[in-house]
C-alpha cells in the first residue's frame, strides 16, 4: 500500500477545500442521536424544536443514507441514524446549521457536497481499434485467463446500459440500485458509467463491438451520479456501504470502480472507504482531471488505489477542455499519493444507446483498466486478498518515469501491464543488453522469481529456434546472476530468452539481441612483403575485416623490435583485398616494422606484422595545411592550466624531417622549445600533434598571457600560431 504523508494532506487539503469544495444547494446530511428520527416520525414532544426547525426552513424531504446497507445488515447500527435533508436551494445554509447544531438530538450536520464523473464526453470520430489493451498487454495476459463470472465488479457512476449485447448476462440486477432516484433500476442517463463498464467487462471474443479487459466477469451498477455526472457524497457513501453489506454477506464483489471524486476529504468517506477495504474488496479511483498535484478523494486514501492517465505514448495524458474543478486545461492528475497509471485518451467503449464511442478521455477510463485488471488476477488466482491484489497491480507496472522527467515518482510505480500482473511472476535480463556484444565468458543477470515461481530457463535463439539451452533453475533469482555462460562456441547475431514458469506451466517470458563474437578480426599485409626494400610513398596492401569490423590502424616503428610506434593512420571502412594506406617514407632510412591491428566492435583485435628496408630519400621540408586551415594551430587554445593537462600543436609535414617547436612569450623570451627525430611525432610525414604541459624550460607553470610559437626545421621557420595561456 502506498503512504501518504500528513503534512502533504495538511496543505493540500487546505488549498483544495478553501478553493474547490462545491455543495448542492439546499441539501445536508445530518446524523441524529440514537432514537430521533423515529420521534420525529411520530411527532414526540422530545423532538418538537426539530420539528419546528425543519417547518421554519421548509423541509421538503428526508431519506435514510444507508437504507440499502441496512435491509442487508441491520445490525450495522453505526450506520442508521445519517439522513440526507433537502431543503429549497435558496435556504441560508449558515443560519440552517447554526439552529441544528444547538439541538441536543444532532450529533453533525454538514453541506452535502458534490462528486462528479472524472472525464468529459467524447469528440473523436469512431475507429475500429482499442490500442490501450495492446498497449497494457492484455492479449498475452489473456492467454492466461478471460476472466470468470465468479467475480463480481462493482461500478459506482452513471449507472449501466444493462441491456447493451456487450453486457448480455453479465449484470448483477439483483443487488443494483440507483441511488440517485431511490429505486432498483440503475439504467444509465448519461453514458459515463456505460463507457467505464465497457472498459471492465465488454464480453470479448464475440464478433461484436469491443471487448473489455474481464469478459466473463459479472458487473454490479451502482447509480450514485445524475445525468450530468454528479451526485452527492451521501449516495456514494450509501453506495460504499451497500458493497461492505453484500460482501459480509457472501456475494464476492471483487473489486469496486470508482471513476470519480472531489477536492474536499471527507471523514464519512474516508470510513466508507475503510469498511469496504477491510471487507475484502479491492477499491479503484480516479485521480481526476485537473493537471495538478492537489489529491482528490477519495483516491487519496491509502485504502484505495489511486489511478492517474496515460496516452499512446506512455506519456501523462493531456486532453482540450477546462477542468471545471481546477479551471485549467483538461490533463491528469499526478503525484505522489498516485499509486499506478493506466491508459485514458481516446478510449473506444461501449455507450448508453447501445452502440459504441471512440474518444473517451480522462482518469474516468483510466480507472477501470485497473479495476478490470484486478477481476483478471482473482479469476486467475481466487484466494488473493484485496491487499495482495493492490501490491499485485502496483509491482508489476512499466516504468515510465523516464517519458515523464517532469513527474518522476508522480504518476505511481508505472503504467498497468496485464500480463506481468497476470502470471504472478517476474522476468528480466538486465545485462547483457539488447544489441550488446558478447564474447567469452558472459554472467547474465536479471530477474526470475514470483509468488508461482518454479522455475526458469534461459535459452539460446537463432533465427527463433533454440541452439541450446543455457540454464534451467528452480532457484528463483530477485536480481542477480542468472547463468554464467561460456560462449566461445557461438558467433553471430542470437537471442537470450528467458522464460519464467508458474505451476499450471503459464509462463513470463524476457528476450534480448546480442552479438556473440568470438573470432578475430582479418589482419593481413600483403605487400610490401617482409624483406622487402622501399622508397618513398608506399602503397600499403592487405585485408582487415570482420563480422564486426570497427576500424583499422596502421603504424610504424624504428627496428625489428620497436619500443614505440608512429601512427600512419586510423580508417574506418573494411577492405577484403586491396589498399589499406599509403605511407611516406622519404626521410626515413634503415629498417622498419610496419604493423596493421584490425579492431571489432566487441573489442577483440588481431595484428599483422612486416619488415621492410627504407632507402633514403631525401624528404620536401614543408608544411602543406588542410584545405581552409592554418598552417598550424593548438588545441585546446585558450589553454587553461586548471582544466587541462596539455594542449597540442597540430600541423601536417610532407615529409619525414628532424622539427623543433619554440614558444615565446610578448617580449620574445624564449620559454619552451622541444625537438623532434624524423619520424616520430613532430616530425613525421602527415599530421602531427606534439604537446606542451605548460612547464617552462626552468620547470615552473606558465603564467597567463598571449604566447607564440614557430614550427622550424633546418632554422627555417615553416609555420607560426598564437596560444592564451590562463593560469
Amino acid at each position: 500500500m502506498n503512504w501518504r504523508p500528513i503534512f502533504l494532506l495538511i496543505i493540500l487539503l487546505f488549498l483544495a477545500s478553501t478553493a474547490i469544495a462545491e455543495d448542492i444547494p439546499g441539501q445536508f446530511v445530518v446524523k441524529y442521536r440514537p432514537g430521533t428520527a423515529k420521534a420525529l416520525k411520530q411527532a414526540k414532544p422530545a423532538v418538537r424544536g426539530l420539528g419546528n426547525i425543519n417547518k421554519k426552513f421548509g423541509l421538503i424531504k428526508t431519506r435514510q443514507v444507508y437504507e440499502r446497507a441496512l435491509k442487508i445488515r441491520p445490525d450495522w447500527t453505526h450506520l442508521e441514524n445519517t439522513y440526507t435533508l433537502v431543503f429549497p436551494p435558496s435556504i441560508e445554509v449558515k443560519e440552517v446549521m447554526k439552529e441544528y447544531r444547538l439541538d441536543t438530538n444532532v450529533v453533525t450536520i454538514e453541506p452535502s457536497r458534490k462528486v462528479r464523473a472524472f472525464d468529459f464526453v467524447p469528440n473523436d470520430p469512431l475507429y475500429s481499434e482499442q490500442w490501450s489493451l495492446t498497449k497494457i498487454n492484455a492479449p498475452k495476459g489473456w492467454d492466461r485467463t478471460t476472466g470468470t463470472a465468479e467475480v463480481i465488479v462493482a461500478i459506482l457512476d452513471t449507472g449501466l446500459n444493462y441491456n447493451h449485447v456487450e453486457f448480455s448476462g453479465k449484470v448483477d440486477l439483483a443487488d443494483a440500485w440507483n441511488f440517485v432516484s431511490n429505486n432498483d433500476d440503475p439504467m444509465d442517463d448519461a453514458g459515463h458509467g456505460t463507457a467505464v463498464g465497457g472498459v471492465i467487462g465488454a464480453i470479448g471474443n464475440n464478433l461484436k463491438g469491443v471487448a473489455g479487459l474481464d469478459w466473463n466477469a459479472k458487473l454490479l451498477p451502482l447509480k450514485v451520479l445524475n445525468s450530468a455526472g454528479e451526485g452527492s457524497i451521501e449516495n456514494l457513501n450509501a453506495a460504499l456501504a451497500l458493497v461492505a453489506a453484500l460482501k459480509s454477506t457472501g456475494v464476492n464483489v471483487v473489486a469496486v470502480n470508482m471513476s470519480l471524486g472531489q477536492y474536499q476529504n471527507d471523514a464519512t468517506l474516508q470510513s466508507r472507504c475503510a469498511e469496504v477495504n477491510n471487507q475484502g474488496v479491492l477499491l479503484v479511483a480516479a485521480a481526476g482531471n485537473g493537471d495538478v498535484e492537489w489529491p482528490t478523494y477519495p483516491a487519496y486514501y491509502s485504502t484505495v488505489l489511486a489511478v492517474a492517465a496515460t496516452d499512446q505514448d506512455d506519456e501523462k495524458a493531456l486532453w482540450s477542455g477546462i477542468d471545471p474543478d481546477t479551471g485549467r486545461t483538461h490533463a491528469s492528475n499526478y503525484g505522489t499519493w498516485v499509486d499506478v497509471s493506466a491508459p485514458g485518451s481516446s478510449i473506444y467503449s461501449t455507450d448508453k444507446n447501445g452502440d459504441y464511442s471512440n474518444g473517451w478521455n480522462g482518469t474516468s477510463l483510466a480507472c477501470p483498466h485497473v479495476a478490470g485488471l484486478a477481476a483478471l488476477i482473482k479469476a486467475a488466482n481466487p484466494t488473493m486478498t484485496n491487499n495482495q491484489l493492490f501490491d499485485q497491480i502496483t509491482a508489476t507496472t512499466d516504468d515510465i518515469d523516464a517519458l515523464n522527467p517532469t513527474y518522476v515518482g508522480k504518476l505511481g510505480s508505472g503504467r498497468i501491464n496485464a500480463y506481468i500482473a497476470l502470471a504472478g511472476l517476474k522476468a528480466s535480463i538486465t545485462s547483457p543488453a539488447t544489441g550488446e556484444f558478447v564474447t567469452g565468458t558472459k554472467t547474465i543477470t536479471g530477474k526470475a522469481y514470483g509468488w508461482s515461481f518454479v522455475n526458469y530457463t534461459l535459452e539460446l535463439l537463432n533465427n527463433g529456434s533454440v541452439e541450446t539451452t543455457i540454464i534451467n533453475s528452480t532457484t528463483s533469482v530477485e536480481s542477480g546472476t542468472l547463468a554464467s555462460w561460456n560462449s566461445q562456441a557461438y558467433d553471430g547475431q542470437k537471442e537470450l530468452r528467458l522464460r519464467v514458469y508458474s505451476p499450471t506451466s503459464f509462463y513470463l517470458e524476457e528476450a534480448v539481441t546480442i552479438k556473440v563474437d568470438n573470432t578475430s578480426p582479418e589482419a593481413v599485409i600483403t605487400s610490401p612483403t617482409s624483406g622487402s626494400t622501399v622508397e618513398g610513398v608506399v602503397t600499403i596492401n592487405g585485408q582487415a575485416t570482420d563480422m564486426y569490423f570497427d576500424h583499422y590502424q596502421l603504424e610504424y616503428g624504428s627496428g625489428t623490435a620497436p619500443l614505440s610506434y608512429q601512427t600512419i593512420g586510423s580508417y574506418y571502412s573494411q577492405v577484403t583485398s586491396g589498399v589499406l594506406a599509403t605511407w611516406e617514407t622519404a626521410g626515413l632510412t634503415g629498417v622498419y616494422t610496419l604493423r596493421l591491428t584490425v579492431y571489432d566492435q566487441a573489442g577483440l583485435a588481431n595484428r599483422a606484422t612486416t619488415l621492410v628496408n627504407i632507402s633514403q630519400v631525401n624528404p620536401t621540408k614543408e608544411v602543406q595545411p588542410a584545405a581552409g586551415m592554418p598552417a598550424t594551430f593548438a588545441l585546446p587554445n585558450p589553454f587553461d592550466l586548471t582544466k587541462s593537462s596539455t594542449t597540442a600543436f597540430y600541423y601536417n609535414l610532407l615529409g619525414n624531417f628532424p622539427a623543433a617547436i619554440y614558444l615565446f612569450d610578448l617580449n620574445g623570451n624564449l620559454v619552451w622549445q622541444k625537438s623532434y627525430a624524423a619520424g616520430e611525432n613532430g616530425g613525421k610525414s602527415g599530421w602531427n600533434n606534439p604537446t606542451w604541459d605548460g612547464l617552462t624550460l626552468f620547470g615552473s607553470r606558465a603564467i597567463g598571457g598571449l604566447y607564440f610559437y614557430q614550427v622550424i626545421a633546418d632554422h627555417r621557420v615553416m609555420a607560426r600560431g598564437k596560444l592564451i595561456v590562463i593560469n
